[in-house]
């Protein structure tokens, strides 16, 4: 436990002494430097720096005597101040970073490639929160549509929804404005296999491709390595293709 505990406190921007310094006093509640030294092992030339540094930090409180008495201060109000700080720095952080971003200008046919999970994650939660008009998801695998239901479903009253399945039986249970791909609009929900030869590896565009505003495509894919995604943006052929499937969709 004790273990678990100084590698949580060196997350929070402790070293190993200062970990084991402060975790040793909570167990203690309130005791001299030396009894903290003999118990946590910390370096006697180290121990005073270390406990005045947690008094400044807000960790620890100095009862003045001789010698002086070291205690922990209220844990629940100081991680509650430590929470509220670091949001607080995330959010400023973050403001600051959205100022002093500039908006890449992607050259016309390039696409990115995403490859790690939290990416791919990221990027789709990133298109349900900024699309503003229209959004057309070819699902080629129904448990797409179940596991970004909830996330999914409230778009239905913003926008304009068009959710293309090859068989409209396998999405039964899934309430959302569900169309069964025919025709043209069909062959784009075929599986589609690239091989890479850079990787050595096969490619296989099976689980979704969405289209947003006319402006952004996002397809996932499936290899032999993991999972992958590959995203563009502001394409005149993005436009094109969304414009057709939903022309075809409301034909049919």
């Amino acid at each position: 436990m004790t273990a678990e505990i100084v590698a949580g406190l060196r997350t929070l921007g402790m070293n190993e002494y200062e970990a084991n310094v402060y975790s040793t006093l909570v167990g203690l509640q309130k005791a001299t430097a030396r009894s903290i030294h003999e118990i946590s092992r910390v370096p006697r030339g180290r121990i005073y720096e270390i406990l005045n540094d947690l008094a400044r930090r807000g960790f620890i409180g100095i009862e003045e005597g001789s010698p002086a008495s070291y205690y922990v201060l209220d844990i629940d109000v100081v991680f509650d101040r430590l929470k509220n700080d670091y949001i607080k720095s995330l959010d400023e952080t973050r403001e600051a970073l959205k100022r002093f971003s500039v908006k890449p200008r992607l050259p016309p046919d390039s696409f990115i490639i995403l490859r790690s999970g939290w990416a791919i994650e990221n990027h789709i939660f990133s298109l349900f929160r900024r699309v503003k008009k229209s959004m057309v998801i070819l699902c080629h695998n129904p448990e797409f549509l179940r596991k970004y239901y909830t996330s999914i479903k409230p778009l239905e009253r913003k926008i304009d929804l068009y959710v293309v399945v090859r068989r409209r039986e396998e999405c039964a249970d899934i309430n959302l404005p569900i169309y069964e791909a025919k025709a043209t609009v069909s062959d784009l929900l075929e599986p589609q296999v690239v091989t890479d030869e850079a990787a050595d590896d096969v490619v296989r565009m099976d689980e979704c491709a969405i289209f947003v505003d006319s402006r952004d495509f996002f397809t996932i894919m499936t290899g032999g390595s993991g999972r992958y995604a590959v995203f563009g943006s502001n394409m005149p052929i993005i436009g094109y293709l969304q414009k057709t499937v939903v022309e075809r969709l409301e034909e049919e």
